[in-house]
């Protein structure tokens, strides 16, 4: 049983990743299931009443750092979960410039996140569903390719979309009650 589990969920990351390899050809197997840990720490976000956002550093296969949103609990207005995960990152290697990092995110950053994700020197970002509110990688603004900034960050946008925006989705209809609860 897990391991037919296991299998439905390695072919359909291969069905990802053949779709996302279309634009993006940087983008590597490991970057998925960092996008899965990402979801994961995102329903845990969820669960605390937390905007469920959650967020990986990491390189060489291996994770550097991982957060999700924590303002709620922090009182910290810039408790984002790409925010913490920098911040834990640099703090873990010893050095604000992560250029061999990447990160994965459930949610499209917004403009402060973007603008710490450039000036972290990541060298890539997968992130989740896109933000029609507040997104900066490309729907409202588009930070990271902005010409007049010194750093460009290679970005794929709508990995798991459809995961991550179901979990936002879920978190904001409970938050509203069950008379706006939709099937």
């Amino acid at each position: 049983m897990i391991t037919r589990f296991l299998h439905n969920e390695l072919k359909r990351d291969r069905a990802w990743l053949a779709t996302i390899r279309l634009k993006h050809d940087w983008v590597q197997p490991f970057d998925l299931m960092m996008m899965r840990r990402a979801l994961e720490l995102a329903r845990q976000a969820s669960a605390v009443g937390e905007v469920p956002v959650g967020a990986v550093v990491y390189r060489d296969h291996e994770i550097v750092s991982e957060a999700a949103n924590d303002r709620e609990a922090s009182q910290d207005p810039a408790g984002h979960a790409e925010l913490v995960a920098l911040r834990s990152a640099g703090e873990r290697l010893g050095r604000w410039r992560l250029h061999d990092c990447r990160m994965a995110v459930t949610l499209e950053p917004c403009p402060m996140c973007a603008g710490a994700l450039v000036n972290a020197r990541l060298a890539g970002l997968v992130f989740g569903a896109f933000d029609p509110k507040a997104g900066a990688v490309g729907t409202l603004y588009d930070i990271p390719q902005d010409q007049r900034l010194n750093h460009r960050l290679p970005c794929a946008g709508g990995v798991f979309a459809p995961q991550a925006s179901g979990i936002l989705k879920r978190f904001f209809a409970s938050r509203r009650g069950p008379r706006q609860l939709k099937a």
